[in-house]
């Protein structure tokens, strides 16, 4: 599998390349026919009161589809007593998007999740209501 990475705002770092290849090679045991994965690592400038946090997105082409997953910072959802879904904005940046690393892993546990459902609906492993 080709994986192209790409940093925006910051300098290239060979550790977190190593990291990405690695996450990626995981993914193939989970789905075999990956075509290519692109990611994208980028520090946000102009956010100096949240830390300039980390903006992760990674893109992944699999055969009749391309599956694409973002670790960014912002809102927050929060569920109230009645199931209403709301946005609350923090100040303060999750750590996940402190350090590059970690929003890198957070991204490809999210890939990670769709591409299995994405290989149990190819496989027609997914109960459809009537």
């Amino acid at each position: 599998m080709l994986v192209q990475i790409s940093f925006h705002g910051l300098d290239r770092s060979d550790a977190l390349c190593a990291l990405v290849q690695e996450e990626a090679s995981k993914l193939e045991h989970l789905y075999r026919d990956i075509v290519s994965c692109r990611v994208a690592v980028e520090r946000l400038a102009g956010q100096h009161r949240s830390g300039n946090p980390f903006h992760v997105r990674i893109e992944l082409a699999v055969p009749g589809s391309r599956l694409v997953v973002h670790s960014r910072p912002g809102a927050t959802r929060i569920i109230d007593e009645a199931g209403n879904i709301a946005l609350s904005k923090s100040a303060e940046v999750s750590p996940q998007h402190k350090d590059a690393a970690l929003a890198a892993r957070v991204a490809f546990r999210k890939l990670a999740r769709r591409l299995q459902d994405f290989s149990r609906r190819q496989r027609g492993e997914v109960k459809t209501h009537s």
